[in-house]
């Protein structure tokens, strides 16, 4: 098995936390996975791909992946994914029906201005 530096970890953990950022944000791509992976609870598998998965501010390799900026609008989108886990049931509908949520915009909504920002810090620090 071949061991990965931290260098080479904090990328994998940027490009996944980019890519749920992305999944969140696209109602056309969430309903693909939903078709393609029809066992998977979508609603669910995303809330916990954030919190289980990738979503691990104080790890030493996701600071080295986000910048202080952008970390701090990662705990912002935490903390509204958050809200509504609290106030959905465990029993999340599935995605044809949790789409049409309130909560459901809410996330998407902030899912949306949080790649945007961190889009535009990074364009600002010469990233792409």
């Amino acid at each position: 098995m071949t061991e990965i530096d931290d260098i080479e970890l904090a990328n994998r953990i940027r490009q996944n936390v980019m890519n749920i950022l992305d999944l969140w944000s696209s109602k056309e791509e969430q309903l693909k996975y939903q078709k393609n992976v029809p066992i998977a609870q979508v609603s669910a598998e995303l809330f916990c791909q954030w919190a289980d998965d990738f979503y691990h501010p104080e790890s030493t390799q996701f600071k080295m992946a986000f910048d202080e900026k952008e970390r701090e609008l990662l705990s912002d989108f935490d903390k509204t994914l958050n809200d509504i886990s609290d106030k959905t049931t465990n029993d999340l509908p599935y995605f044809d029906d949790f789409v049409k949520t309130k909560e459901w915009k809410v996330v998407n909504r902030a899912a949306i201005k949080t790649l945007e920002k961190i889009k535009n810090t990074a364009a600002n620090n010469g990233y792409k």
